[in-house]
């Protein structure tokens, strides 16, 4: 799920309560006049005529469709828009507005060689981390679904608590065990790592701060910022920013996120601008840094740089992180190009369905934006299924470590894609996935 949205600010004129000055065009209603088809897909139509981005690109709606996504989905610029999606109003608020979610709490993925299937990731307050699931798990089987069967989709979804489901894993030592785990209505964990490492630079002792950071929410900004406090108090002086599962949120904190490892060097800088489309460039804002006057705590003063960690599924406000940085600081990127997306909305729910169309633009105080096709890394490293997150020898965070160190990428291995490029449609837990990947 490739989410960029407003959050923390009354940046758009609809959300402020109120309308366009002047010849401005009405606003179109939040909701339609009732929750017929007929009524949805007007006020569908009108607001996509309205307020999304490629307005004028609209493609005729099928009329025949037979769901409100479809619907939607048929309205879309193709094949550039590659963002829109919609979701269960239910889902959006838990996830992205609660922190929670139902399920076992994990991503698999096919190995290099496309031999095995994997754990990406597992969620820290989940049942399956309390039932000892680890990254680097082989997948033998799940409810006796084959890894093919998995990847492909045949394993039933599960939507609410208390589904037994039994796997069936093979640990990166070589022992075979089986889990039954049962679904549940878990925590999120954004900040899913942290660590701080010895490290060398040019010969002297420095000491390196790392966070794996897998969405941008406003819900754990205390935790953040808390986090970024305890770094700052420990005498940190380079940071790797671990974003490689990280496929967006909200501008907000994003902006907030980059001011706190920036510092006072973006006092009075613009983070990022959004633009709208003609109809709407009345809207169009620029988005500044937090000073010493907005912060939620002291920032880490003098870093120079900062290094994060990317991937095919690193998206969104992730992506705004980077290009907003780059005009004030180094920005070191460590794995593979990211999924590209210089683009956001502000979320539209109707009827029990979140509609997240593209609204706006994005670009960075010098203007710079665009990135469609992702940012490329400096140091090409392919994930590390073998470690865990946090842990200093695991392939991504050696090569940072190594760039401090050096001042230079270490001997890059062929990048044998553990992550496919990203597909359009596949969502979990607010991030990008892959193709040939699942997450439950």
């Amino acid at each position: 799920m490739k989410w960029l949205y407003l959050a923390g600010l009354c940046l758009l004129i609809q959300a402020c309560g109120g309308g366009g000055g002047g010849d401005a065009e009405p606003e179109v209603p939040a909701q339609p006049a009732s929750c017929s088809v007929t009524d949805q897909r007007e006020n569908m139509r009108a607001f996509m005529g309205q307020q999304y981005f490629w307005n004028s690109q609209l493609s005729t709606p099928d009329e025949g469709a037979d769901s409100l996504d479809a619907y939607f989905q048929s309205m879309l610029y193709r094949p550039l828009d590659r963002y829109s999606f919609s979701q269960s109003t239910d889902t959006y608020n838990q996830v992205f507005t609660a922190g929670r979610r139902v399920g076992y709490g994990y991503t698999v993925v096919w190995d290099a060689s496309h031999a095995s299937l994997r754990v990406r990731n597992v969620e820290p307050a989940s049942p399956v981390a309390r039932a000892g699931l680890r990254r680097g798990d082989t997948v033998l089987s799940i409810d006796g679904f084959s890894p093919e069967q998995v990847v492909a989709g045949r394993l039933p979804a599960v939507t609410t608590a208390g589904v037994e489901r039994t796997f069936v894993l093979r640990d990166t030592a070589g022992v075979q065990s089986e889990l039954k785990v049962r679904s549940e209505w878990f925590d999120l964990s954004p900040i899913a790592a942290t660590a701080t490492f010895e490290s060398m630079r040019g010969g002297v002792p420095v000491k390196v701060a790392y966070m794996a950071y897998h969405q941008f929410v406003g819900y754990n900004l205390w935790e953040l910022a808390l986090t970024i406090s305890r770094f700052a108090a420990s005498g940190v002086s380079e940071v790797i920013l671990d974003l490689r599962y990280n496929g967006g949120g909200s501008v907000a904190t994003s902006r907030d996120l980059a001011s706190m490892i920036s510092g006072s060097r973006t006092d009075g800088g613009i983070f990022t601008s959004l633009r709208y489309n003609a109809k709407l460039a009345e809207r169009n804002v620029d988005y500044p840094f937090s000073t010493a006057q907005t912060r939620f705590t002291p920032p880490m003063e003098g870093l120079s740089r900062v290094f994060v960690i990317t991937s095919g599924a690193t998206a969104s406000a992730s992506e705004l992180l980077i290009n907003g940085l780059r005009p004030f600081m180094q920005v070191v990127l460590v794995g593979e190009t990211t999924y590209g997306k210089p683009f956001g909305s502000a979320p539209r729910s109707a009827c029990g369905i979140t509609y997240n169309a593209v609204q706006f633009e994005t670009v960075n105080g010098a203007g710079v934006g665009g990135y469609t096709a992702g940012f490329t890394p400096d140091c090409l490293v392919p994930d590390d299924l073998d470690r865990q997150l946090g842990d200093p020898q695991e392939g991504r965070t050696r090569a940072a470590l190594d760039y401090i160190a050096n001042g230079r990428c270490s001997a890059q291995s062929p990048l044998n894609a553990v992550l496919a490029r990203p597909s359009s449609d596949g969502r979990a837990f607010g991030e990008t996935v892959p193709a040939q990947m699942f997450a439950d």
